[in-house]
């Protein structure tokens, strides 16, 4: 943690197909979830990493209040309740109410690092976890 440095080869996984269940006779590749199993010591920095950034993004107030994952004391039913709040009123005075749900299917695959890192230095993230985390991403497609 203090030298901010991701080892490589603590990046190296072992990637194990896993059928999911009911779907075992199916010949189509997407009947596999992957399992990637990392260095101990990885996975270990990792969760220190994580624990360490979510403490700095709480302290410094920079989620939304509507951000409900990833956030201690919400869990999964805190959005449809505050969705449950918000409509209830409009729907009782008779009013319409039109919304728009997205499920963006790998979208964490997707994630551009250079933004990650940005908002990181935008939120002024101790040199040595963001450096961390730059070391970390190295490799990674931009």
């Amino acid at each position: 943690m203090k030298r901010g440095c991701f080892p490589k080869n603590w990046k190296i996984a072992k990637i194990i197909p896993v059928t999911k269940p009911g779907r075992e006779d199916s010949l189509d590749p997407s009947k596999y979830c992957p399992i990637s199993l990392l260095n101990i010591g990885g996975k270990v920095l990792e969760k220190l990493l994580i624990n360490r950034i979510m403490h700095h993004i709480h302290k410094v107030d920079y989620l939304n209040d509507n951000q409900f994952g990833y956030t201690p004391q919400k869990s999964t039913m805190d959005a449809p309740m505050a969705v449950k709040q918000f409509i209830e009123p409009v729907l009782e005075s008779e009013r319409v109410v039109i919304m728009a749900s997205l499920d963006v299917k790998g979208v964490l695959d997707m994630a551009w690092w250079p933004a990650i890192l940005k908002g990181l230095r935008d939120t002024k993230c101790p040199q040595n976890l963001y450096q961390i985390c730059k070391t970390t991403l190295e490799g990674e497609e931009q």
